[in-house]
């Protein structure tokens, strides 16, 4: 997906106000309001271009660790990959200490992908000291992973209840008490690895980022990656306290004092890398039948959060628009219910869909063929209002759940440049990578009313 970072907007051609929140556009049956539906040619492609390690101020950091079977869409594996630094660097903490145990924290982030009804859902975890370093100052894509010493594991494996996990969610109130793993490390391999790199950076004026020269990271993942759970859980790895971010607790005592005391290696967002590696399997699963058709114009369409499925849409025709005033162009995808999908049941669909455009070498001028571009209607990406009008989420249509994106700004661009034809790209959000389940109906579907449409309102000028 492209990330968004233009700041201004020119040559739109067109007023704020004339863009309203389509759910409010005008009835179609408003003197000089009128209404054409714009049929779509659909395709589904697997997209692994997703970067894993971004960091934005306020947006959780979710990784998906485990391994996991959809039954649409085939097997998944995730493991999270991410730096730790000292709590409290130089201090000489350790200089009379007797350590204790070594704890690693994986916080819960409250999201698990799967059928949590069943109560005995479990995955089975173990940590990993990383042979390879990362930088917070690097991107990495959701199909990179990064060496582990599998020789000297951090731990044994550790089966968890993950419905237990999710249950607990939001229900403990005691900060020591937050939901998530709790996996013993082996005290002498953990020490080791964290003792050489307090000792290589102690007296360091930069110790932190000495630290974390010398100490390359943590590994959670499945401990066998070959057998696949049920259900697989998302964790975060930022927070505000000990217990809710990702890191060790080291807990230790004095030779003259038996009260436990704790000293924090946790996961600091502005100097630690962090990646999370999916990997998915779908060559006997029903979706790779999507993956690879041949056809004009596929029947049904796949979405997922990336890295998974997702759509490539060309809409023809936008010329046949007679000139006026777009108040509403909203792209409406149809979800299938027989695919065991979506809303309000087991296998939950993407929280929002984002459009990107795809250029067709002539549109948008100075886009190359086959490069993607961000949407007028994202525009200005400074301020959050034009998300209002872009909407990407699911709405109950005369009985059927409907994804709608709203993109009357683009529609008029193109017109504006005598372009007769949208290529686009759709796929969920990023907050939760390669989750998600949503087949909906395709441009060739046999029912109709389940196609993906670009349904516009206009109204004509005089």
């Amino acid at each position: 997906m492209v990330f968004i970072v233009i700041a201004t907007l020119t040559g739109i051609g067109c007023r704020e106000n004339v863009l309203i929140n389509s759910k409010v556009s005008p009835a179609i049956n408003t003197i000089g309001v009128y209404s054409v539906n714009l049929n779509c040619i659909t395709h589904t492609y697997y997209d692994d271009t997703t970067v894993t390690s971004t960091n934005f101020s306020g947006v959780p950091i979710n990784q998906a660790v485990g391994t996991y079977t959809d039954p649409f869409f085939g097997t998944m594996a995730g493991a999270t990959y991410f730096q730790v630094i000292q709590a409290d660097p130089g201090a000489g903490i350790f200089d009379d200490a007797i350590i204790d145990s070594a704890i690693l924290v994986l916080p819960y982030s409250g999201y698990t992908m799967g059928d949590l009804s069943n109560t005995t859902a479990t995955q089975t975890y173990q940590a990993f000291y990383m042979t390879q370093p990362i930088s917070h100052d690097s991107a990495y894509s959701s199909y990179e992973t990064k060496g582990i010493d599998a020789t000297y594991p951090l731990s044994d494996p550790v089966t968890i209840n993950v419905h237990s996990l999710a249950d607990s969610f939001n229900t403990n109130v005691i900060a020591s008490n937050y939901p998530g793993l709790r996996i013993k490390l082996k005290l002498p391999v953990f020490w080791n690895h964290v003792h050489t790199a307090d000792s290589m950076a102690a007296g360091s004026s930069t110790f932190t980022k000495d630290f974390i020269k010398y100490f390359n990271g943590i590994c959670v993942r499945a401990a066998n990656t070959t057998k696949f759970g049920q259900v697989i859980p998302y964790f975060r790895l930022d927070g505000n306290n000990i217990y809710n971010q990702a890191g060790v607790l080291l807990y230790y005592h004095t030779s003259t004092s038996d009260s436990a005391r704790i000293e924090s290696y946790y996961h600091d967002v502005n100097n630690c890398g962090h990646m999370n590696s999916i990997s998915k399997s779908y060559s006997h699963a029903p979706v790779n039948a999507l993956y690879q058709s041949n056809k004009a114009n596929d029947d049904i369409i796949a979405i997922q959060n990336l890295p998974g499925a997702a759509v490539d849409i060309v809409v023809p025709g936008l010329k046949s628009i007679p000139k006026g005033i777009i108040a509403k162009a909203e792209l409406m995808f149809t979800v299938l219910n027989d695919y065991g999908n979506s809303v309000g049941t087991t296998y939950l669909g993407p929280e929002k869909l984002y459009p990107e455009g795809i250029g067709n070498g002539v549109y948008p001028a100075g886009t190359l063929l086959g490069l993607n571009y961000i949407l007028s209607d994202y525009l200005p990406v400074t301020s959050t209002s034009p998300l209002s009008v872009l909407d990407g989420y699911h709405h109950n249509i005369n009985g059927k759940w409907v994804y709608t994106i709203n993109i009357p700004r683009e529609v008029m661009n193109s017109l504006k440049s005598n372009n007769d034809t949208l290529h686009l790209h759709i796929n969920g959000t990023g907050d939760y990578y390669g989750a998600s389940h949503l087949v909906l109906g395709g441009g060739s579907y046999p029912d109709t009313a389940y196609r993906p449409k670009l349904f516009v309102v206009y109204s004509q000028l005089n």
